[in-house]
């Protein structure tokens, strides 16, 4: 699906800066450790997820970091399932890596139709409504059946996302013009 890049792009340019504006209280420690915004492919998220690993190395151990790598693995891939292309044939993000009082939260945000907007957030409703048993039994049911969607993918990374998130996962729609939606992702991780 094609759309309007520069606008597409002001957009997302506006939500960082939003988000990078927050106000993360008077210790120093917390804050944005990462911010991305422009397309993504699989060279680019090679890029990002090495820089990640560097970012929150020093904050938390291997472990942790595996688990942030694998969140930001999964944010990226959704993006370039299920965000809009543009004419390049790309799709724009914006991604941010924050070290919290509780853990690590990664925020994504890019653009959706407003068929996706509807298919994203039943998906998410739904796994957010999940016990953690149920959330479990699911994810390996699914990795079992192995069915590929027409998207390219298997239905395993909301799933994935909400088996390393700590508490459900966070998301908002923001609608814009011509049938456009700013999806943002939202998924803390925590410091065990």
């Amino acid at each position: 699906m094609s759309n309007q890049g520069s606008q597409n792009l002001r957009i997302l340019q506006r939500e960082l800066k939003t988000v990078l504006q927050k106000d993360h209280g008077s210790e120093d420690q917390f804050g944005t450790l990462l911010s991305y915004i422009g397309p993504v492919d699989s060279a680019g998220m090679e890029g990002l997820l090495a820089l990640a690993e560097k970012s929150s190395a020093a904050a938390g151990g291997r472990t942790l970091m595996k688990r942030i790598g694998n969140v930001l693995i999964e944010c990226l891939q959704n993006v370039m399932r299920h965000g809009l292309i543009e004419e390049n044939g790309f799709t724009q993000l914006y991604l941010t890596l924050e070290s919290t009082p509780v853990g690590f939260q990664v925020q994504c945000g890019n653009m959706v139709d407003s068929e996706m907007r509807s298919i994203l957030s039943d998906r998410l409703a739904e796994i957010n409504g999940m016990e953690e048993e149920v959330l479990r039994k699911t994810y390996i049911e699914t990795l079992c059946n192995g069915e590929m969607s027409s998207k390219g993918g298997a239905g395993l990374g909301l799933l994935s996302l909400a088996k390393k998130a700590s508490g459900p996962i966070e998301y908002r729609f923001d609608t814009q013009e011509d049938d456009r939606e700013l999806f943002t992702l939202i998924v803390t991780v925590r410091k065990d």
